[in-house]
């Protein structure tokens, strides 16, 4: 994938007014035959608002209808592939990462969309989106949609209990670790930790965000960097925040119980998250997530020797499966909903050039449900950093899914204590070699 840097502080999106013209609209004179496009998602908090967004797109084309099709996140990637595999009807999918979007484009799951954009009058996708989803055989197999800036949730309750300011926009994980001690109290059930670092792959390669560009877990030729530093620093942090500091909930115990981070988080069970800002809003969902205490915000911390302001930003790959029904009209709706449809659900900043505009416009979508639960003051001083610079994984193969996998499998074991960091690396790097050297 081509690779793009972007800046934060001006980037983020907030408000469209209108989109594509008569490209999305159907004229009252024109009829069309009804049809019914599926969309596939894994995100079920947001289910309603999804399908509310979806009505508002048949309400001005009264001849398409939007299935809204939620499975859960831990099943949704199996569902899309055996959808699709089995030639049953899939039209709109979306993936979260990189390399489960560059892997399944790359085995033919998803339709090339270049044509579409060049028939909008467009010479590539650098022209609608600040994002390139370009993939190495030159195709364009999604549209780029919410961009996910991650940084750090803090109980407001625990920090003025422990006498702890809110952490400077330039902190370092080292004061990270230091507030985690300082915030974790009890024993055995009634444990409190000051620290929640969940179970996905990111949460064991912390540090790289801030050193290595693009996809960390390979260079933009396709070499591993497995080797590198920030990898060993990444275990050795939430080994020693988890197994020694005891200050952070132990990954064991979270894989053992299928807690969800939200839960944990809005229970008050442990004071800090680091969480992409899609999640946001259900600090306001007080029906789900009941709580009392006001939840304010850090940036995403960085090694000591880091880059100011270089953090991770989650894009998420709005594709159409090759067994839809119809591309052109899947086509316009993916236009609408990557546009219109991000800044309608309130969730995450939007990566069409058009929906550029301020942020705190977006803010108060997120927290518009319960305004004074959030700490809006911090959350925008946070997202203005003019330090700020988000790191995307725009380079990535068709074969990073399957090492990312081969690696996490490894250093869960190193983080749980079961083999030494050393004997995680050095598994590490065989094995994924030995998936690059089985492709050739």
């Amino acid at each position: 994938m081509k690779k793009k840097q972007i800046l934060a502080a001006t980037m983020v999106a907030t408000m469209c007014t209108s989109l594509l013209g008569g490209a999305v609209t159907v004229s009252a004179e024109e009829e069309k035959e009804p049809i019914t496009l599926r969309f596939f998602c894994n995100d079920v908090p947001l289910d309603a608002k999804i399908k509310e967004i979806c009505a508002e797109y048949t309400r001005r084309n009264p001849h398409v209808n939007i299935e809204v099709i939620q499975s859960a996140a831990s099943d949704y990637g199996t569902k899309v592939d055996t959808t699709i595999m089995s030639g049953e009807q899939l039209d709109i999918c979306y993936f979260n990462t990189t390399q489960d979007y560059i892997a399944r484009a790359s085995q033919g799951e998803f339709l090339d969309l270049t044509d579409f954009i060049k028939e909008e009058g467009y010479d590539s996708i650098n022209d609608l989106y600040i994002l390139d989803t370009t993939i190495e055989d030159g195709g364009v197999y999604a549209l780029p949609g919410d961009i996910k800036p991650w940084f750090v949730w803090i109980n407001q309750d625990d920090l003025d209990a422990a006498g702890l300011e809110v952490p400077p926009l330039d902190w370092t994980w080292d004061d990270y670790e230091e507030y985690a001690k300082k915030l974790t109290w009890g024993e055995g059930a009634d444990k409190h930790y000051g620290s929640l670092l969940f179970t996905w792959q990111h949460y064991n390669i912390l540090y790289t965000y801030n050193k290595l560009d693009g996809a960390p877990y390979q260079d933009e030729e396709g070499n591993l960097r497995l080797d590198d530093p920030a990898f060993r620093e990444s275990l050795e942090f939430r080994y020693r925040l988890e197994q020694e500091d005891k200050a952070s909930m132990p990954l064991s115990d979270l894989l053992a119980s299928n807690m969800d981070y939200r839960s944990i988080f809005l229970s008050g069970k442990c004071s800090m998250l680091l969480m992409g800002s899609n999640v946001i809003p259900q600090i306001g969902d007080l029906e789900n997530y009941p709580h009392t205490f006001k939840t304010t915000f850090a940036a995403m911390p960085m090694p000591s020797d880091g880059r100011k302001g270089v953090a991770y930003t989650d894009n998420r790959f709005y594709s159409i499966g090759k067994t839809t029904i119809d591309p052109e009209e899947a086509y316009k709706f993916l236009r609408y909903f990557t546009t219109e449809g991000i800044l309608a659900k309130g969730a995450s900043f939007a990566s069409d050039i058009a929906s550029q505009g301020t942020v705190e416009e977006t803010i108060d979508r997120m927290v518009a449900d319960a305004p004074e639960m959030f700490d809006k003051e911090q959350l925008l001083k946070v997202m203005q950093n003019p330090d700020l610079i988000q790191n995307f994984w725009t380079t990535a193969n068709k074969y990073t899914g399957e090492i990312a996998t081969a690696y996490d499998s490894v250093a869960q074991k190193a983080v749980m204590g079961e083999i030494s960091i050393d004997e995680a690396i050095e598994t590490a790097i065989k094995q994924c070699q030995q998936i690059l050297d089985s492709k050739e």
